[in-house]
């Protein structure tokens, strides 16, 4: 059986920053891999540097639904988005201090690289096999946007409201005037219809 060497280094992150209330800014190569018990070698034939292994954390441990090649036409977007939020307050110290570094390689970038592409691939699936019409491809990439701010917003601000609320306030919003854009849609149509 092959070890997950990516999953020792992500729950070697998670644990000295969760359980041991390392600040994520003073955790080294040196002490995950003194944690993880991977060689020096080892993580860096999996991760590029510190800001990649985070985005990777974000990616394996709290994101996992939104896999951009996966999505199906009938993802429930709203039960995926509940849980990722449900995991951003379980690992609330990674989520806000990963958020708020700055820099190359950013988590922030990533994560609003990360749902503009989800959201593009999922709706083009919903679309068909044709391209998308400029409208929906337009509003597709405003939500993204918009809904990973909110979501960075809700984080950074202490989870002011329930996962639940945020997921039926996000969902409305994207639902608005997406009947009018997916008509003549071939694939799965509106994704938001009946959410």
């Amino acid at each position: 059986m092959a070890i997950d060497v990516e999953a020792l280094v992500v729950d070697a992150l998670l644990r000295l920053v969760e359980d041991e209330g390392v600040p994520l800014e003073r955790v080294t190569v040196k002490r995950l891999l003194e944690a993880s018990g991977v060689s020096r070698q080892t993580f860096y034939n999996h991760f590029l540097d510190k800001n990649d292994l985070i985005a990777k954390v974000y990616e394996r441990r709290i994101i996992g639904e939104f896999d951009t090649s996966a999505a199906p036409t009938d993802f429930d977007f709203r039960a995926a988005y509940v849980a990722s939020l449900k995991r951003m307050q379980k690992y609330a110290s990674f989520s806000k201090q990963a958020l708020q570094l700055a820099g190359q390689n950013n988590l922030t970038d990533y994560a609003l690289e990360h749902s503009r592409a989800f959201d593009l691939a999922w709706h083009q699936r919903q679309w068909g096999a044709d391209p998308m019409p400029e409208p929906l491809r337009f509003a597709t990439e405003y939500h993204a946007m918009a809904s990973t701010y909110m979501t960075i917003s809700w984080v950074l601000s202490d989870f002011p409201v329930a996962p639940e609320e945020l997921a039926d306030l996000t969902v409305r919003m994207r639902a608005m005037g997406m009947d009018r854009l997916f008509e003549g849609a071939s694939g799965g149509g509106n994704p938001y219809a009946g959410i």
